[in-house]
C-alpha cells in the first residue's frame, strides 16, 4: 500500500472529522446560543466522543473562531510576501479585498448578523474575541520590527499593528446590516489610516534596505 496515499486519507478524515464538528456546533450555537451549549452535546450531535471534540478544539471557543489561526497565517504570509516598495497597510488592503474569495474555499462566510449577535450575546465569546486579536496584534507587530529594523521597546510597530488589525476586527465587532456595508466600513476603515500609515514598513528595495519605521502623527 502507497505509504502517501495512505497518509493523505488520514489528513483527509482529520480534516472532515474537524469540518463535521465545527459545523455541528455551529448550528447548535445558532440555534441555541454559545452559552447554552456543552462540549457534550456537541459531541453527541456530532456522533464523537467528547474526548475527540477536545483534540481538535481545546476550548469551546476554539469550535466558534475555528479559522482564526489560518486566517493569522494568510495575513501574514500576505504582508511578509509583499512586493518590494510595498507599505504593509497597501497588504491589509489587497489582503482585505481577496478576504472573500479566501472565506469562500474554505467555508462559508461567518462573520454575519447572527454570528456577530452571537458573540454580543456571550461574555465568553467577547473575551475569546479579544484574545483572538491580541495574538493578531503581537504577531503583526512582531513582523513589522523586524522589517523596519525598530529597536527593541519601539511604540510604532505595535501601534501600527493595532491599527492594522482594527480593519480586519470590522466585520466581527462592527454592527453591519449586510455585505454591501460591510464593505463601505472596511473600505471606510482603511481610508482612515492611508495619512497616517501610508507609508509606514515599506517592503525593502532589492538592496534589501527597510525604510524607517517612523509614524508622522501630526503632533506639533
Amino acid at each position: 500500500m502507497n505509504a502517501g496515499r495512505e497518509e493523505g486519507r488520514r489528513e483527509r478524515k482529520k480534516r472532515l472529522t474537524r469540518q463535521a464538528i465545527s459545523d455541528t456546533a455551529m448550528r447548535l450555537f445558532a440555534e441555541r446560543g454559545f452559552d447554552a451549549v456543552t462540549i457534550a452535546e456537541i459531541a453527541e450531535a456530532a456522533d464523537v466522543a467528547e474526548k475527540t471534540v477536545y483534540n481538535y478544539f481545546p476550548s469551546k471557543s476554539d469550535l466558534f473562531f475555528d479559522e482564526g489561526d489560518a486566517l493569522l497565517d494568510e495575513f501574514l504570509f500576505a504582508v511578509r510576501h509583499r512586493p518590494p516598495g510595498q507599505p504593509a497597510l497597501d497588504a491589509m488592503q489587497g489582503f482585505v479585498a481577496g478576504l472573500a474569495e479566501w472565506a469562500a474555499h474554505r467555508r462559508p462566510v461567518r462573520p454575519t448578523a447572527g454570528f456577530r449577535q452571537l458573540i454580543a450575546d456571550s461574555p465568553a465569546l467577547r473575551a475569546a474575541r479579544r484574545q483572538m486579536f491580541a495574538r493578531y496584534e503581537a504577531a503583526l507587530a512582531d513582523l513589522l520590527a523586524t522589517e523596519t529594523a525598530a529597536p527593541p521597546g519601539s511604540v510604532e510597530p505595535f501601534v501600527a499593528a493595532v491599527a492594522l488589525i482594527a480593519v480586519l476586527r470590522v466585520p466581527f465587532e462592527v454592527t453591519i446590516a449586510g455585505a454591501e456595508a460591510a464593505h463601505r466600513d472596511t473600505a471606510t476603515a482603511l481610508r482612515l489610516l492611508h495619512a497616517g500609515l501610508a507609508h509606514y514598513a515599506t517592503a525593502p528595495d532589492e538592496r534589501g534596505s527597510p525604510e524607517p519605521g517612523q509614524l508622522d502623527l501630526g503632533l506639533r
